[in-house]
């Protein structure tokens, strides 16, 4: 049996590298899965009006984590052109979904993300995890949104699998 052990980032806070540590993993899983796919599935979809591509997905990705750490933590405004199409298909915005853009694009914004968000870590304390943020209406703590940021990307993973799935299926029909 394999134990894995959560890697400790020296320059955060116990707590804090704990949180970085599973977002690293569960980001390792998803370049895993990345980098196996074939340039032409990122903009695969069964439906282009009701199921995200995969491209937009990993760019939807990428805009939360900035959002959640960036909009909610510290009230940044986000920069609407850069993440716009990572909004497709919401019901209270028309934007089509991306394509054509080539992996490496997806692969730039989940890197640059989640190097900004790491230098924004290092600059919390374990203490600093219990602290509240958020709007007037949703409030919550730094805890819970590293965890949310964690679950969400964890749970599109699951999708960009289904939808590799359903392009096997397609092309073997």
């Amino acid at each position: 049996m394999v134990t894995k052990k959560l890697k400790n980032y020296e320059e955060l806070t116990p707590r804090v590298s704990y949180y970085y540590s599973m977002l690293q993993e569960v980001r390792e899983r998803l370049l895993s899965i990345i980098d196996d796919l074939a340039e032409e599935i990122l903009d695969f979809t069964p439906d282009e009006r009701n199921f995200e591509t995969i491209g937009t997905l990993l760019l939807h990705i990428a805009a939360i984590e900035w959002s959640w750490v960036f909009e909610d933590i510290d009230g940044l405004e986000m920069d609407y052109d850069k993440f716009k199409h990572a909004f497709a298909l919401r019901l209270d915005v028309d934007i089509p979904q991306l394509k054509g853009k080539k992996k490496q694009f997806y692969l730039n914004q989940l890197k640059e993300v989640r190097e900004e968000v790491f230098q924004r870590l290092t600059d919390f304390s374990d203490e600093d995890l219990d602290n509240i943020v958020g709007s007037n209406s949703d409030k919550f703590s730094i805890e819970w949104v590293l965890f949310h940021i964690l679950e969400h990307e964890t749970m599109h993973i699951g999708q960009i699998l289904l939808l590799r799935r359903l392009y096997a299926k397609q092309i073997f029909e």
